[in-house]
């Protein structure tokens, strides 16, 4: 339950680190930005579980339905925007290869 919940603070917290890179530094440096910090959120959710890619999925929706919600919202509010809702296709693949390297690392240490 403790990590469900720390997932959606995660999940809320990159919503504003989105939205504080984008305006300062330009979508494309928010966009990596947040990859970033999905791979890495990921990764301390899911260490120390060796089948993290087959157990966390949940988790990974948890952790990243703010950015869908932000997506929708985008596609649906403002249409000529199509292209920030990217950042949700982004976050997706680097919360999974969070849960990859994480799960690979347990792995090795058994």
């Amino acid at each position: 339950m403790a990590k469900k919940v720390i997932a959606v603070s995660l999940g809320i917290l990159s919503f504003f680190l989105l939205m504080l890179l984008g305006e300062e530094y330009g979508v494309a440096i928010a966009f990596i930005a947040t990859g970033i910090y999905y791979l890495i959120s990921q990764f301390f959710l899911s260490r120390g579980n060796a089948r993290a890619l087959y157990e966390d999925w949940f988790l990974i929706l948890i952790l990243n339905s703010t950015l869908f919600f932000v997506a929708l919202l985008i596609i649906l509010i403002e249409p000529d925007a199509k292209y920030t809702a990217v950042v949700a296709v982004i976050s997706l693949p680097s919360s999974i290869l969070g849960a990859g390297i994480a799960a690979l690392l347990a792995s090795k240490h058994k």
